[in-house]
């Protein structure tokens, strides 16, 4: 009986309460495996976030290291981290960065320290020390030892903030010699530093990381002789006058300098100053003529003004200019290829500069030429010798005809040199002799080999004389 009452057990199966007990074990175990995995599902995204975010504050750092010491401050070191690739701000807004989908908010602080070891330094009253310098006093003449940069970095994760910071030391490459300059710039100016209007003098400011013996500028390299003055008592603000009315227009690039008792520098500085007050002066020594291929050829002396943009020439009674600024460019040749057949014909030209709005500005018309058809062409010169100089230069030296050219009332109007070859693309230099003597002199100095010249005149009307005979040298 036993044995038939087990064997109908078993083929009963299992009871309700067995199968939910079994049920429940097993979600048990399946819920505990869920948990685990997205536990550590959570943990990893924890951890590459953080990581994200030292790996972050270390990449501030070193682009704050690779930025000039002098622009590393607060908050003046967050615009130009911005400028550099991969450190863009994302919106525009608060400084922020994004790496694989996570927006990082990015806090800077930069303060100077001043190292207790060699004692306090006199201090700008615009610069911002760590709370833990050294008492300002007059022991350390250069109390800008080095600057300490602190990131933080801040994200939002399954709605908390988390947050990573880190600390960098950057040193000043002034310290360990002289005084830098920290600052040179117009007093009264914004940057880009122009200046508009016709004055005599300009101001400007130079600060320094300490008291410095000495403070010298430099106009485009060279040296200035007019003296640079301590301004105020603290010896790290100086003052000089720029005296430029009498400089063409242009780019400047002015440059400080600042030594101990020793003659030790530091970094020096330098900005750009755009002088653009007037508009360009008419071009000169304007010549011209027809030519043996029925084109006109006109040219002229480029203008010495450094921020002129280009030329135009015209034609009186054209339409248009012969020559437009978009091809002429800063060419101080331009070539007439249909000119019509009237005897004279005129021509001039302009030179253009952009006013402070960026606006073409033009010159006043040059000299107006007159192109005639009737002209002889002048006498060839005589007597032209080759001396090579000690220095490597060439120098040249011919005799005028005599008369200069068989037109009555016309000459020479300057002499052009040929360099290895008779053809418009030899031709090496214009040179405008106003001596009136009859020898005349020109020098190459740019001579690293040996070169074949010759010479013609060109007289007032453009036609040109035979070749001389060659030289060599």
């Amino acid at each position: 009986m036993t044995r038939l009452s087990d064997l109908r057990r078993a083929r009963a199966g299992f009871t309700l309460v067995e199968v939910m007990v079994a049920a429940f074990v097993l979600l048990v175990g399946v819920l505990s495996t869920v948990m685990l995995f997205d536990s550590a599902n959570g943990a990893t995204t924890r951890t590459r976030n953080n990581d994200q975010a030292t790996n972050l504050t270390r990449e501030l750092i070193e682009g704050a290291r690779s930025i000039p010491y002098e622009k590393v401050s607060s908050p003046g070191v967050v615009t130009n981290l911005q400028l550099l690739p991969g450190l863009e701000d994302i919106d525009g807004g608060a400084y922020t960065l994004r790496r694989r989908g996570v927006n990082y908010l990015i806090g800077i602080d930069v303060c100077i320290m001043d190292d207790p070891k060699d004692g306090g330094g006199v201090r700008a009253a615009t610069a911002t020390f760590c709370a833990n310098s050294a008492a300002a006093g007059t022991a350390d003449k250069n109390p800008e030892d080095y600057k300490r940069v602190t990131v933080s970095v801040s994200w939002t994760e399954n709605g908390r903030t988390r947050s990573s910071r880190q600390t960098g030391l950057i040193n000043n490459p002034g310290s360990a010699s002289g005084p830098a300059v920290r600052s040179i710039a117009p007093v009264g100016y914004g940057a880009p530093y122009v200046v508009a209007t016709d004055v005599s003098t300009v101001l400007f400011e130079v600060t320094t990381s300490s008291k410095p013996a000495i403070v010298s500028w430099l106009l485009d390299g060279t040296r200035q002789s007019s003296p640079v003055t301590q301004s105020g008592t603290t010896g790290l603000v100086w003052r000089f006058n720029w005296a430029m009315q009498t400089l063409d227009d242009g780019a400047y690039v002015i440059a400080a300098e600042a030594a101990d008792i020793y003659g030790v520098s530091g970094p020096g500085r330098q900005e750009t100053v755009t002088l653009n007050r007037f508009p360009p002066r008419a071009p000169t020594q304007v010549t011209g003529g027809r030519t043996k291929f029925g084109t006109v050829e006109i040219e002229w002396t480029a203008n010495s003004e450094r921020d002129v943009v280009g030329y135009q020439v015209f034609r009186v009674g054209a339409s248009a200019p012969v020559c437009a600024i978009a091809t002429q460019k800063l060419d101080a040749f331009c070539t007439d290829p249909s000119p019509p057949d009237t005897d004279p014909l005129e021509y001039y030209v302009r030179a253009y500069d952009r006013d402070t709005s960026g606006n073409l500005r033009a010159s006043p018309d040059s000299n107006h030429l007159m192109v005639v058809k009737s002209n002889n062409a002048p006498f060839p010169v005589t007597n032209l010798v080759l001396t090579k100089l000690a220095n490597g230069d060439t120098k040249l030296t011919w005799k005028r005809a005599t008369p200069e050219d068989p037109d009555s009332g016309d000459s020479a109007a300057f002499f052009r040199i040929y360099r290895d070859g008779v053809t418009l693309a030899d031709r090496y230099a214009r040179y405008f002799d106003g001596s009136g003597n009859a020898n005349v002199t020109w020098t190459d100095t740019n001579t690293s080999s040996s070169h074949t010249y010759r010479v013609t005149a060109v007289d007032q009307r453009y036609a040109e004389s035979p070749f001389t005979a060659p030289v060599s040298g």
